[in-house]
């Protein structure tokens, strides 16, 4: 009833504000009269307090003027059906208020049309409604909040109308033109307001005036201009600011309908900037676009290159090469890039080529660029403004084919003033710089290119033989050639220039015949090679010079072959004699003399005549009658392989020995001494003058053969035994060439002693110093089969006056002389042994998988030099067997040469001694002689059972284990019952074969039940595997595992450790298992009981219902219609009563 009764008491507040709101202004007959009313009612409405309160409730009518929608502007005074005298809103109202109240019904005009659920009764209501409430933040009238029912209208479709039509005015001021009339008269003052749309839209869009430049070109952007748009021509009051993105296109700017002025304030990357000022026109509800385009960046500074020749650093090739003709390949990229990141593809390329241009001073200059007249194929040049130019990016260039007599090897760029050499690519950048474009680096470069250089040989060869070797003791070498320019363009050699017809180089030949230059001493152009000066031994004759070009670089020109060698005849000469014997001076007939070059060993053979004269010279013989056959005086004699000439002399330039024979003429004299004569003279005949005999003495002699190593006369049969025989001679020519020739025998035969078939036989030729000489003959042989011969040496003296036939002047020869003999005793090679353990020297070993035996072998009256191999073998003593492990013998061998008779070596024996624990082991060694590999000799042997110096003991290997088990935690012997555990057992392991692999398994066990530990139904166990590093070591492993369970009780840890060599094998080779071992033990505490704490009570939560103020209403007149509201009221709560108490 309380509800009903604050009904009813608004109702009647509503009836008195509808007739304390009557309008109170009076009607002004002389001004134009609008004829206003409020047709039917529109809604309910609610005159909310800014305090919360509700002011009034009233039913609002549909005002109008001239039948045009009108606001009521007065919400505290009633309405009057009447005429009324307009003004302009701005005499009563500020700019900013009408704008406020025009854009709120603005916003309402536009939402009512979008929401077409609203009737136009609602939707006039609520225009209302937002003009009350922004006139009541205006003037004061503290009903802000003013609104509608909701029963009218939803609370929810109110507030969001109420608040968007506060958000539309603070977006929207300034875009509209808004104005209003304000209707006063008798009763309530009426207003219209209107707003209407006064902007419009404009953008730029902006576009490069050179899109064959800027297209797909990263280095330049149509993004990030910035243009300001100003409402003045001198552009100095801005408006607005609009920036282009990619494409050019700025975002729309919204600007009130006028005309704007525009100017680029900030280029884009790589354009210049536009100081152009554009006019743009904006209209209302309309887009203007504005056109502009900017200039790119390019430069027209391009690269010249100038060709140079890299040796004389001018633009002067040399010999008959040329600059001209380069050609250079040119690529651009439209992108930054350094030489290391250059893409595998330019933008575009260019090739060019340089050309002879002559500048201001008449020098000729080898250019290239960027221009047609340069151009050899290629891409078209970027173009701006009619000019060649390069767009931002990279350009790089580079020699591709280098001009005729250049190469490309080794050329580089220099910028003038630069020590800097560019080679390969040159890579330059074109940057933004300011309102230009800049390139990098200098634009002017010379380019360095190495002349082609090559060399010459020539050959020297004897004009007789055409052969390429000198004849005689004649030579070719350091014939002299001059090299000769035939080029219009000077030649740099060594260093200095020559001009044309100079000579450049003089060469020498070597002992080859052969002159040569290095393969770059001359550049590129033609030569004419010359002799100036002829070999030793030789005449000019021939010499003709030859012309060549040098066209390749490092390519040695070769003139070596016959047709284009140099010439030259050798000197050649004759000698003469006349032999006589001594005392009666009687002219010898018939005897022959051999005429030997002393430089290359040619001999021939010349024959006195009757009065004992010999001559070589054809006017005596002609060299072409029985040529050299050396019989008679009337054989010509020729040396040389070359036709003989009796034009010429017989002998070459060269030194000879001249040597007498013997033969009958001369038989029991003493011959002539060799001696030399020199033919150097051309044509030439040298005269020997008169050459004399004397008669030879009888010759005895002596001998005595001894051991070359002892002196003694017994030898220990070897391989390698030299036996030294010194024999005494008496009755020698001094000056005389002897020859002493020996050979063994063997005594008990009486016959020639022969090694392998062949004698061992020697010789020693000497010349005579004096009348008595002892000199010494070696025999070096195989005596190893000889033991127990003797051998006796027998020698013959020969006269080698004449070496083609040697005559015996002595001998000795007598089997049973003691000074001629040796005796050949037997080899006898002693082996004594010592076997231990390589790792401790010692005769004990561990049984394990990898042992070693070590043998020391002293070994003597061994051959030195000869090559052993001593071979051994392990036995089992208690068998008397070859040890076998896994069905092989444990052997070894060791092949050495001997140093000497006696030696001391070392035999290794490395075997599984696993399974051998106990047994005694005896190495046995036999030796053998390798001097025939294929079938040696066994020479020792050392094989006694029994010898405790060859005997190695194999002892059980036990391995220990010692533990220690601990918190890993703590460390300590006791650990908290805790969900996780951890217990460390550190095993202590001795006895362990290095280089084993182990697997240690261990487990916990509960000591009071001597059983497994099992958590979770499994136990609690671990293993760790390693491979042994020494014999004894300490691992952990470690246990983890849940003991809050376990309290109280004592854990014992157990350990088993395998050896797991053979992984699907394991073998257990130790373990700890000893339930009452302290190490092995550790304690789980008790773990004490935790107090259960309370939770916390909870905090009721207190929910406050503020009573709500109620509104006290004046009661007024027209009780006839507060009786209509309160029954109606009353009615309605009735109602709705009654629909409670039904779903009640």
């Amino acid at each position: 009833m309380n509800k009903i009764l604050k009904r009813l008491l608004t109702g009647v507040l509503t009836l008195a504000t509808v007739f304390t709101a009557l309008p109170t202004t009076a009607v002004h007959a002389a001004e134009t009269q609008y004829w206003t009313e409020s047709e039917e009612r529109v809604g309910i409405v609610e005159k909310v307090m800014n305090d919360g309160s509700i002011g009034s409730t009233f039913n609002e009518g549909h005002m109008t003027v001239e039948g045009e929608d009108a606001y009521c502007i007065d919400i505290n005074t009633g309405f009057k059906n009447g005429y009324k005298t307009r003004s302009d809103a701005s005499t009563r109202m500020t700019a900013y208020q009408i704008e406020d109240v025009a854009l709120s019904l603005e916003y309402v005009k536009q939402y009512t049309k979008s929401h077409t659920g609203l009737s136009s009764q609602h939707a006039y209501l609520l225009r209302q409604l937002v003009v009350w409430q922004r006139l009541s933040v205006h003037l004061g009238w503290s009903c802000d909040n003013v609104r509608a029912s909701y029963d009218e209208i939803s609370k929810s479709v109110q507030d969001e109308v109420f608040a968007g039509a506060k958000a539309f005015v603070r977006e929207n001021k300034g875009r509209y033109d808004c104005y209003g009339y304000i209707y006063t008269g008798e009763g309530q003052n009426l207003g219209q307001f209107f707003a209407e749309l006064a902007v419009g839209n404009g953008k730029i869009q902006k576009s490069s005036s050179n899109t064959t430049v800027t297209n797909g070109n990263d280095c330049y952007s149509l993004s990030g201009a910035t243009y300001g748009v100003y409402s003045d021509k001198g552009c100095t009051k801005s408006v607005a600011t609009l920036t282009t993105n990619a494409n050019g296109n700025t975002d729309t700017v919204e600007l009130r309908a006028a005309t704007y002025y525009v100017k680029e304030t900030k280029a884009p990357k790589g354009f210049q900037l536009d100081k152009n000022v554009y006019t743009m026109t904006v209209k209302v509800n309309e887009t203007t676009t504005l056109k502009v385009s900017d200039k790119p960046k390019v430069t027209d500074t391009l690269v010249e290159l100038f060709k140079i020749d890299m040796e004389i650093s001018k633009a002067t090739p040399q010999g008959n090469a040329s600059l001209e003709g380069a050609e250079f390949v040119w690529k651009y990229y439209d992108g930054y890039y350094t030489k290391d990141n250059l893409p595998s593809e330019p933008t575009r390329t260019w090739t060019t080529k340089t050309i002879a241009e002559k500048d201001s001073n008449n020098e000729v200059h080898y250019i290239t660029r960027l221009a047609d007249s340069y151009k050899v194929l290629g891409d078209s040049f970027y173009t701006q403004n009619g000019t060649i130019c390069l767009p931002l990016g990279t350009i790089t260039v580079e020699e591709k084919t280098a001009p005729n007599g250049y190469l490309l090897e080794g050329a580089y760029m220099q910028a003038a003033g630069s020590s800097e050499q560019i080679k390969g690519v040159y890579v330059a950048q074109i940057t933004e710089d300011g309102e230009l474009a800049a390139l990098s680096g200098s634009n002017q470069y010379s380019v360095l290119d190495k002349v082609i250089r090559g060399g010459v040989k020539i050959q020297k060869r004897d004009l007789e033989t055409k052969d390429t070797k000198a004849q005689g003791g004649a030579t070719l070498k350091d014939t002299a050639f001059e090299i000769i320019s035939l080029n219009d363009n000077a030649v740099l050699v060594d260093g200095k220039l020559y001009n044309k017809n100079e000579v450049v180089k003089t060469i020498h030949t070597g002992v080859d015949g052969i002159a040569t230059t290095a393969a770059d001493t001359l550049p590129y152009g033609k030569y004419r090679i010359e002799e100036s000066n002829a070999p030793e031994g030789y005449l000019t004759d021939g010499a003709k010079p030859i012309e060549f070009e040098i066209t390749e670089d490092g390519k040695i020109v070769d003139l070596t072959d016959e047709a284009h060698s140099i010439y030259n005849q050798i000197k050649r000469g004759d000698i003469e004699g006349v032999k006589i014997g001594a005392g009666t001076h009687k002219r010898l007939a018939n005897v022959p003399f051999r005429i030997t070059s002393k430089t290359t060993g040619e001999s021939h053979i010349i024959v006195t005549d009757a009065n004992g004269q010999f001559s070589t010279s054809s006017d005596w013989v002609s060299h072409k009658q029985n040529t050299n056959a050396g019989k008679t005086s009337e054989d010509g004699i020729w040396f040389g392989t070359s036709t003989p000439d009796d034009s010429k002399g017989a002998l070459l330039y060269d030194t000879y020995t001249i040597e007498e024979l013997r033969c009958d003429s001369n038989k029991g004299m003493t011959l002539i001494p060799a001696f030399d004569v020199v033919v150097s003279r051309n044509k030439v005949v040298v005269d020997l003058g008169t050459l004399t005999d004397e008669y030879e003495p009888e010759i005895t002699i002596h001998t005595t053969a001894t051991d070359k190593v002892t002196g003694e006369k017994s030898i220990v049969a070897g391989k390698n035994v030299t036996i030294v025989d010194t024999v005494t001679l008496d009755g020698l020519t001094k000056g005389t060439k002897y020859q002493l020739k020996g050979w063994q025998m063997v005594k008990s035969e009486n016959a020639q002693l022969l090694i392998d078939g062949k004698p061992v036989e020697s010789n020693y030729t000497f010349t005579a110093k004096k009348s008595e000489m002892e000199v010494e003959v070696s025999y070096t042989f195989n005596a190893s089969a000889l033991g127990g011969k003797d051998l006796v040496t027998f020698e013959e003296l020969y006269n080698l006056s004449n070496p083609d036939e040697p005559i015996k002047v002595a001998e000795h020869k007598d089997i049973e002389d003691e000074g001629q003999t040796v005796t050949i005793e037997e080899r006898v090679i002693e082996i004594h042994t010592n076997a231990v353990d390589k790792a401790t020297g010692k005769k004990m070993i561990v049984a394990g998988k990898e042992v070693t035996v070590i043998d020391t072998v002293t070994l003597d009256g061994l051959e030195k030099g000869t090559t052993y191999q001593l071979k051994g073998w392990q036995m089992v003593k208690s068998e008397n067997a070859q040890l076998l492990i896994d069905g092989k013998p444990v052997e070894s061998d060791y092949t050495f040469t001997a140093k000497d008779s006696s030696m001391e070596v070392q035999i290794a024996f490395t075997f599984n001694a696993s399974e051998l624990a106990g047994k005694d082991l005896v190495t046995f060694e036999e030796l053998y002689d390798l001097s025939n590999p294929d079938e040696p000799t066994k020479v020792a042997k050392h094989k006694d059972i029994e010898d405790e110096g060859q005997t190695v003991t194999i002892t059980e290997r036990i391995i220990t284990m010692h533990t220690t088990a601990t918190d890993k935690a703590t460390g300590e012997k006791t650990i908290e019952a805790d969900d996780k555990v951890t217990i460390v057992d550190t095993v202590t392991l001795d006895g362990l074969e290095k280089g084993v692999k182990y697997t240690l398994k261990g487990w916990e066990m509960v000591k009071s039940e001597n059983a497994e530990l099992l958590v979770n139904g499994k136990r609690v166990e671990n293993d760790l595997t390693f491979t042994a590093e020494d014999s004894k070591m300490e691992v952990q492993i470690e246990f983890i595992f849940n003991a809050s369970e376990l309290g109280g009780k004592e854990l014992v840890t157990f350990e088993e450790l395998y050896d797991v060599t053979n992984p699907d094998n394991p073998i257990k080779v130790a373990e700890h298992k000893d339930i009452k071992d302290e190490g092995q033990t550790v304690t789980i505490k008790e773990k004490p009981e935790s107090p259960t704490t309370p939770e916390e009570p909870s905090t009721p939560t207190k929910t406050s219902d503020s009573p709500k103020t109620g509104d006290n209403t004046p009661f007024v007149a027209l009780f006839a219609m507060m009786g209509i509201s309160a029954a109606g009221l009353i009615f309605a709560e009735y109602k709705r009563f009654r629909r409670v108490k039904k779903s009640d």
